[in-house]
C-alpha cells in the first residue's frame, strides 16, 4: 500500500504514482465520510473505521497499475455505487445491479481486509478538531453520569439525537 502522503489522516492509494487522479469530489468524500464515521465511533465502537470512498480511492488508483482481481472488481463497483448513490449521481445498471445484489461473503472477506489494511496504513483513527471536541464531550458527559442524580437517559437522548443518520 503506497500513501499520498506521510502525515497522520494521509490517504492511502493502490498506486501513489495514480494518486493525482482521484478526482476532487472523491476526494471530499474521503473527508466526509472520516468525518461522519470518526462522530459516530464516539458512541458506536462498531461504526465503519473506513468508508467507501476511501476504498474506491483506493481501488481505483490500484486498478490503473493494473488489472484487479474479479472480487476487487466487484468491491470497486459496489463501493463507487455506494457513494454515487449517496451522492444522488447517475448509476450505470452494473451499479444498480450491484447494490441489489450485494458482496457474496468471499467478496466481503477481501472487502474486510481491505478496511483493516487501509485503517492501518493511514495511522488508524482520522484526527480532526471536531472530533477530538466531541470526544472530550463525551467524556465530560461520562463523568457527570457518575454524579448523583444525574439520570442516563438524558445523555443516551442526546447522543441518539446527535448522531442519528451518521452510519450507513
Amino acid at each position: 500500500m503506497s500513501t499520498k502522503d506521510k502525515k497522520e489522516n494521509r490517504l492511502v492509494v493502490g498506486d501513489a504514482t495514480w494518486a493525482d487522479a482521484i478526482p476532487e469530489w472523491l476526494l471530499e468524500e474521503i473527508k466526509y465520510e472520516r468525518i461522519m464515521y470518526g462522530l459516530a465511533g464516539i458512541v458506536n465502537p462498531n461504526a465503519p473505521k473506513v468508508g467507501f470512498a476511501e476504498i474506491a480511492a483506493y481501488l481505483m488508483t490500484a486498478s490503473m497499475r493494473g488489472p484487479l482481481s474479479h472480487e476487487h472488481t466487484k468491491i470497486y463497483l459496489y463501493c463507487c455505487a455506494r457513494v454515487f448513490e449517496r451522492k444522488g449521481k447517475e448509476m450505470t445498471d452494473d451499479m444498480k445491479e450491484v447494490l441489489k445484489l450485494g458482496l457474496t461473503k468471499g467478496e466481503e472477506y477481501y472487502y474486510k481486509e481491505l478496511v483493516d489494511n487501509i485503517y492501518r496504513a493511514r495511522g488508524g483513527e482520522i484526527k480532526n478538531p471536531l472530533i477530538e471536541v466531541m470526544k472530550t464531550l463525551k467524556k465530560k458527559c461520562a463523568r457527570k453520569e457518575e454524579q448523583p442524580g444525574h439520570t442516563k437517559d438524558k445523555l443516551s437522548k442526546v447522543q441518539a439525537a446527535l448522531f442519528e443518520g451518521a452510519e450507513e
